[in-house]
Formats: C-alpha cells, structure tokens, sequence
C-alpha cells in the first residue's frame, strides 16, 4: 500500500491501480473521457492531466496523463495546479470547436458526462466563431438513435462494442480529424449488447431511441431499484417512469443499468435494457374483463377462445370471493396454478388460498425435474454459483450444450472476458499493468481455452478454442467420458469418435490442470441428462483440485429457482395436475382454476390443455398480457408488472433479491397478490388461514410468512428494509431533486398540488421528498452527485472503483441445506422425445434460442419486435437430403401439436438427423411445450399462414 501525496494531502492507496483510478475511488474530482472504469486505460483524450513533482523542492513539475500514470511509493501529485487546469482547460476547448451547442435539445442533457467535465474544466466561453465539422447519421436500428455531430472522439464506443462485446459491425472509419464513428453501411447493430453505447458513450452520439418516442429529462424521472424480469440472470436496473402531463396515467419510459458489481456490472444486455416496453404494449391488460356468455354476433376468434366484456372489480372480486367460499364449504374445487415469471410472494399467496395440495407449478414434467435438478446439484458444497467477476477470472471454460448468449447474455459477456486471461498472465509476466488495456490486448497469443459440445454456439464461437456440433445423446456421451478422464487419464473413453475422443482427452488435461476452471451448462437443453452429467464432471474436478469448482447452471425465468422451493420432489406439475383431473372425471362439485401469470399454451401441448380446460368450469386468469390462455378465461384481471409491484426473485445463482415499485400501475393494475387478499377479504365465513391472508397489507408480510413456512427461503425476513424503516426520519425518494413540473401535471383536474400517492410496502416516496443520497441507502437507484449527473456518478458509491457499492450487495443466498449429490449412475441412454410413429422424413427437433425471439414478454415489446427474424428452422441440408427442401424455401414441420410453416435455413453445424426449431417464438409458441421432440419435414403447400 503505498504512500502518495495529493494537492498537499498524503494518502494511502492500492499500487495496482494507475493514478486516476486512485484519485476517484478516494473521491477525488478529476475529468476524464476515454478512461472506462470496465475497460481501463489507452490514453486518447488527454483530459485527465495532472501534475507530478520529483520531490517537495520541485515547483514546477511535469504534467501527465493520470490515466496511463502507475503509482509511485512517495510520489507528490497536482490536481488544482494552474498548469494542470489551464491544459484540460484546452483541451475541452479543442473538443468543443467541432461539438454542437444543442444542449437544450440533446437528449443526453441533464445526464451528460461531456457537460459535467466541461463544467469540471471550468470551460464555459466559446471563443471559436468558424464553421462547424457536420457529419450524416446513419439508421442503428430499433433501439439507438446516431447524432455523429457530438462526437469528442474518445474511442469509448467501438472499444466497447468491438474489444469487450465482441461486435464487429461497428468500427472507427476515417482518420485524422474526420473519424466516423458507425456501420459501413446502415442496419441494426447486431451485438446484443449494443444498449450499452447508450450510457458508454459520454456525450449524445447513442442515445436510447425508445426513450427518445417519450423523452423527459433525467431529472424527471421517477426511479427505484428493479431486477431484470427477461432471464433468469437478475442484472439490477434502475427504470424510470413519468405522467405524460395529458391527464393520462404515467407510462414506462426506459431501463437503465443499475450497478450490481457480482451481476451485471455496468452492462445490461438489449432484451433487458429495451424489452421493457412490453409494460406499454397494445397487448397489457388494464382492466378486469369477465367472458360473454350472451348471444353476440359471430367473429373469427378460436373456438375454444372466448370474448370478453369489462366488468367492474367489485363484483369480480365478490365473484372469485363467492368461490373462496364454496371451496371452503367443499362445495367448490379451487386449483391454483403458480407461474416461474412471478414473484415468490405472488405464488406463495395463491398456494396459501388454494392449498399446498391444490398448488401447481405451472411447468410441466419435464421443466419442473430441471429445475429441480439444477436446485440439488447447487447444494452440494462442492459446486461453487459462481458471480460475473468469478467468471471472468475463469481459466478454463467448459461450455455443455448452453447458447449462453441466448439463455443468460450477461453470463456470455463475462465469459468473453475470461478468454483474456492468458493474455493477461501474459502481459504480469512482463510486468505491464492490466488496466493499460491498448497494450495488453496487443500482446499475441491464444485465448484461454473455452470449449464446447452442444447444437448451437452463438456470439462466441469466435473465441471458443474447441466447439463440437453434436445431438443431445452425443453431448451426454462426450459429457460422460470427462469424469474418468479426470480421475485418470489413463481412462481413454469408449464409444466416443476418434476426434471427440481426443477433445475429451484434451479437454480433461485442461480442466485439470486449470487454477479457475468454470463449468456452463443449464435447462435450455430440456434434457436432464446433460444436467447430470455436467454435474458429475464439477464434482469429480472438485475432488481432485480439493476446492469447491465453479458451475454457472442457467435457468430459463426470472423465478425459475425462487418457484422450486415450493415444491418438494417431483409434485406438482401440470401433467399431474391433468391425470388427477382425468382420475376424478366431471365430479358433481364444479372446478375454479386460478391461472396466475401463465400462459399454458407455452407450458403444455394443445391437446392436453383441451383436455385440461375439458375438466375445469371455471377459469379465472391474473396476468399482465393477453394470451392464448387469458382468450380462455372466463374471469381475467389485471396483474402489476415488475416495474409496477414489489417482490422477490431467485435467480440462477440462488441469490434472493428484492424489486420495487417504480410508480402505480394504471387503470385497474395491481399485484396479484391482492387481487387474492382481496376476495380473501370479501369471503363472508372465513377459516383461519382466509383471516391471515386478509390480514396481509403489505409486500414485506407475505415475505415474512414465506421466510417462516420454508427454510430455504428464511432470508426473505431481513432482505431489504420494511415500509416502517426510515433514514433520519425520512423514506427515501423515488424523484429527483430537481423534479419539475408537478403541479402543472395535474393542473387540468385542480390548480392546487394534490397529496403523493403513497406506497403501502417499502420505505420509499413517489414524490421528491426524502432522502436522495445513494451513499446513505440502496434503495435509492437515482444516482447522482454534484458536479456528476450522468452514469459516471457511481464512481462516488462504491467502496473502490469497480469494487462493491457502499453498503453492500442487495441479494442474499437462499439457504439451501448442503447435501452431497448421489453417485450420479448413467442410465442406458434412450430417448426422451416422443415419436411420431411411421411418419416420413422423421427428424428430431431441437430447441435453439435467441435473444429477441425466446422472450415471452420482451416479445410484446414493439422495438424487439422489429428485430425478430420470422420464423424459421435450421438444417444441415447436406446431410438430411430431404427431396424438395432447400435454403431460403417455406417448409412445413409436422407435430403432435398441429402443423407449423416457416423457413428452411441452411446450418452445416447442426447434427446429422436434427433441426433447430426457436424455442418461443412468435408463430411457433405451442410448439414450444413438447421440444425436443420427433417431426415430419415437407415442402411448404401453397397456402399461407404459420400454423395450421
């Protein structure tokens, strides 16, 4: 730890870091542009310059670029030098000949870095009168817009986009003063992470252009801590919503990210970041809509679709509160169906109404015994959940039939940059630091080995030094013969090809001899198999290193993991649920079933849940969207989105963490949660367990009854403060301090200001009043400081730069009790798809993802929706030779479930005897519940239309 001396005062720091990471993680006020606290240092703009002076005698000293500037044990600096401000003084100037002086019309305004070093630089006269440098913007695509005229040149942009990311359809072009900054030619940037240009990027070059279609300024938004809802990653965000000052309920109006350093670091992906507007979409649910069962006239709906005529709620919720009671008095059957999207507070208030029997997970068979699957091999104390920093400090990867980029992209992103670390032992063996990013990455060598054996392996095949393409009984196989392998290489495996035997061979004497080996796999595959033996392989390296080894299992949902704790073994699913229906047929006591944000039609093929709806009465649906299952319902109501409730999610790791509310769901929107406390309410005979569900009034209740019923979950009772916690007396404050405009608002309904909403569940203010310091609460997501009004301000809230935010992660591990898993003993390996029996051109089909498409709700949200290939099916058209089948050509694919049409796409990757068919996708969504599965390939007819 050596000593330096800054501006007359002597500080103790770390001698890792160079001299302007140092001065900021001590609070120090220094400006900078090219400098990235994620990307470290190559020296292009010149604005941080400071003064060194060789001892205390020297008066004049020499100026240096903090930046590339190492720590010296000793040494004296100057940040307030007149040389020192005089230089950066320029160099603002310098950039702010050719910069527009369009800040009142800028959208980066009021959160603008280049603003807030200027202002820093004490640069506040223009002094040049010539003509300005113009350039012409290119079209980005859906989600950024391009203002090139802003540019500083400060390289932030493609050294993010290229050396981090990996895109490669950005670039720097031109040179000298006429660098441009964009695609060769116009298009969608295509790197899934192209978003974060938008907060990157210091001045107003990318700006978010969904933000932009109802733009108000940073300081009007009201904000609060959320978690991403689109995977099962749980990246913290920080969404801002306000009033559209028409008289019109406040909307939506954009994502940020919301620092998390063992998440998502500084980096969103573009489905978290811009998947948001599905809360906004044509497609929300706002009010509550019971079937019509009156003569109406004719229309094109479904059969088994109903319409559907608004209702008042009171006499919905009198309605489901009459059939609380009738199931009270065994007079009525009430099912519960929970949902993976939801919260644990959601589902645990419709298990307690329902009944712990009566309780299902909404997942089928298959789904529920992964997740259950992936639970167990987490609590064994050899596998380690490793965080994003534990990942990119990986080795050696192994990647086991994962599209991570697909499934988890955050996950995918810090992968890439564990390929770097060979380089970096490379460049700290030549004793070149790590933050001088230019000159470690032009050092040759290989990356660090990533390998992998799966069907599909996108983003980042560039990097991967070994990918077999193989079918899921092949990648159990290679999977398999790891684990002998390990124990001895001696034990040359059986039945494996010669070059896949020679891979594993290889791969095990890497994974051994690994100081950070990281294993990938997950449930996207929906093959239990390939779970287990990932598993065995972790458990087996772990025995030989003696330590815990790092196993990253993704799941598909945000709760995926939150909702298995409520279930205990295999019960619970939906097939379950249909054989009991089936045993017990039309019973005299009539059925309710309680659907709650699910859609079935994702969850079980068409003819089951025909079968389903055969057996229930009643079905009453809680959901933000419309859907194939809600056109079912006969009851619907209108559930709070993410952004609108507060709750608990799990994520894949196992780490428990708390979202809130950024603002009051319009219309008839609330939580489901007390839609159920409500009829609870309304139930004239209530049992003892209806009273203490109509007692529940607050999120943090529910979390508490949750956190006394299950162990796992015992955490729940001290994650995040309850709404009686308050800051010198103070709740914290969702608005900003500069919040304008509130009268003004609301000035058609009254002249006078009307009193805030207020929030029954967390300490927390939907006004501006209350405490606005992030360093005093993590509840606060507005992250400012003086003189620091864009992103960069979260360099004042952390405990070091890139380090922990002051006051500690958010989440806390659930608590699983730790048992060692069983001697994972393989099977004879049979199929686990179901056939088609004589049927031609059999072929298997395989789920394949992707990032705009596999979304149930991003899908809804219009700027994704244009970024959605249509649907289609990759073959490897060499080896299927299927008569009459050729790239780019309409086919149709043959199911139990009916017949789709999509296109043939060519993919000499995939396995021999399968095709990859997108797992969720608009158009292919009941396909979704029986893959992988066996279909029939044929030329598509000459009808039209996706599905039959």
């Amino acid at each position: 730890m050596p000593t330096i001396t800054i501006d007359g005062e002597k500080y103790q720091v770390d001698g890792e870091q160079n001299l302007l990471s140092t001065c900021l993680s001590l609070g120090l006020n220094i400006p900078y542009f090219c400098w990235h606290p994620a990307m470290g240092s190559v020296g292009a703009c010149r604005q941080c310059a400071m003064i060194e002076y060789k001892d205390k005698e020297d008066q004049g000293g020499r100026l240096i670029m903090s930046c590339m500037t190492p720590i010296r044990d000793g040494a004296i600096y100057s940040i307030g030098a007149d040389a020192a401000e005089t230089f950066r003084g320029s160099i603002i100037e310098n950039l702010m000949i050719n910069h527009p002086h369009d800040c009142p019309v800028c959208e980066e305004g009021g959160e603008c870095h280049l603003q807030d070093m200027t202002e820093m630089s004490g640069h506040t006269m223009r002094r040049y009168r010539g003509t300005k440098r113009t350039h012409r913007n290119q079209y980005l695509g859906p989600f950024i817009n391009h203002e090139m005229n802003r540019c500083i040149t400060c390289y932030r942009c493609v050294r993010f986009y290229e050396d981090y990311a990996g895109g490669t359809d950005l670039q720097a072009l031109g040179r000298n003063h006429q660098v441009y900054f964009g695609r060769r030619e116009e298009g969608r940037l295509e790197n899934g992470f192209s978003g974060n240009l938008v907060e990157v990027c210091p001045t107003g070059v990318f700006t978010d252009k969904t933000f932009s279609a109802h733009f108000v300024r940073k300081w009007d938004l009201q904000t609060a801590p959320s978690i991403c809802e689109h995977c099962a990653v749980g990246c913290n965000t920080a969404p801002g919503a306000r009033e559209p000052g028409n008289g019109h309920e406040p909307i939506l109006r954009r994502v940020i990210n919301l620092y998390h350093r063992d998440i998502n670091g500084y980096f969103l992906c573009d489905r978290g970041r811009f998947g948001y507007e599905y809360i906004n979409s044509a497609t929300r649910i706002e009010k509550v809509f019971r079937a019509r069962h009156e003569a109406v006239i004719s229309s094109t709906a479904e059969n088994d679709h109903q319409l559907h005529r608004e209702v008042a709620p009171q006499k919905a919720l009198l309605h489901l509160a009459q059939r609380i009671s009738q199931a009270q008095g065994n007079r009525r059957h009430i099912l519960g169906i929970g949902s993976p999207r939801s919260s644990l507070e959601n589902n645990f208030a419709l298990r307690q109404l329902v009944g712990r029997e009566n309780f299902f997970s909404g997942l089928n068979q298959r789904d529920q015994a992964l997740l259950h699957l992936v639970n167990s091999i987490q609590s064994d104390n050899r596998v380690l959940c490793p965080s994003t920093p534990e990942i990119e400090a990986a080795d050696a990867v192994l990647i086991v039939a994962e599209d991570i980029y697909n499934t988890a992209p955050r996950i995918s992103l810090a992968i890439r940059q564990a390929a770097r670390n060979r380089q970096k032992q490379q460049a700290q063996s030549l004793k070149i630091p790590l933050w001088q990013d230019a000159s470690v990455r032009q050092l040759e060598g290989d990356h660090s080995p990533i390998i992998f054996a799966g069907t599909e392996l996108t983003d980042l095949e560039d990097i991967a030094s070994t990918a077999l393409f193989m079918s899921a009984e092949k990648v159990v196989q290679f999977a398999r013969a790891l684990p002998p392998l390990l124990s001895n290489p001696e034990n040359i495996p059986a039945g494996l090809e010669p070059h896949q035997r020679e891979i594993a061979v290889h791969t095990a004497e890497i994974l051994r001899k690994a100081k950070n080996p990281l294993i990938v796999s997950g449930t996207s595959s929906r093959n239990t198999e390939i779970l287990r033996a990932t598993a065995q392989i972790a458990t087996t390296l772990s025995e030989q290193k003696a330590a815990p080894v790092m196993l990253y299992l993704a799941c598909d949902e945000a709760n995926s993991l939150g909702l298995t704790q409520f279930f205990s073994g295999e019960s619970g699913y939906l097939e379950q649920l249909l054989q009991t229906l089936r045993e017990e047929g039309r019973n005299e006591v009539p059925t309710t079933l309680i659907v709650l944000e699910n859609d079935l039609y994702r969850r079980l093929d068409r003819k089951s849940l025909a079968d389903l709806f055969e057996h229930i009465d009643e079905v009453v649906v809680l959901d933000t969207l419309f859907h194939s299952t809600s056109k079912r319902a006969d009851w619907i109501f209108p559930a709070a989105a993410t952004a609108e409730s507060q709750g608990t999610f799990v994520n894949s790791n196992g780490l428990a963490q708390r979202f809130y509310a950024i603002y009051e769901g319009k219309g008839f929107i609330q939580e489901s949660w007390r839609w159920l406390v409500d009829a609870a309410a309304f139930c004239t005979e209530k049992s003892e367990t209806l009273s203490q569900i109509a007692c529940w009034k607050h999120s943090t209740d529910l979390s508490e009854a949750i956190a006394r019923e299950f162990s796992a979950l015992e955490v729940l009772s001290v994650l995040g403060p309850d709404e009686n916690y308050r800051i010198d007396g103070l709740k914290v404050a969702r608005q900003g301090v500069r919040y304008s405009g509130r009268t003004a608002v609301h000035a058609q309904e009254h002249v006078s200001e009307g009193p805030p909403l207020q929030d029954p569940d967390a300490p927390m203010s939907f006004s501006m009043e209350g405490i606005h310091n992030p360093d005093r609460t993590l509840l606060q997501a507005n992250i400012w400081s003086p003189g620091w009004n864009s992103n960069q301000a979260i360099n004042k809230f952390q405990e070091e730069i890139g380090g922990e935010r002051k006051g500690g992660p958010s989440g806390l591990a659930i608590k699983r009790p730790e048992h060692p898993m069983p001697e994972w003993i393989a099977p004879a390996m049979g199929t686990a798809t179901r056939e088609l029996p004589d049927i031609p051109n059999p072929i298997q089909m395989q789920p394949v993802y992707r990032l705009f498409g596999s979304g149930e709700l991003s899908n809804q949200s219009m700027c994704i929706s244009e970024a959605i290939e249509s649907p289609f099916v990759l073959i490897n058209l060499a080896a299927a030779k299927i008569p009459g089948i050729h790239d780019g050509q309409p086919i149709e694919l043959v199911t139990s479930c009916g017949t789709y049409r999509a296109e043939a796409r060519s993919a000499p990757a995939m396995p021999a005897g399968s095709v990859g068919v997108p797992f969720g996708f608009p158009g292919l969504e009941t396909l979704t519940p029986i893959l992988p599965a066996y279909a029939s390939l044929r030329p598509a007819a000459t009808s039209t239309g996706i599905e039959d």
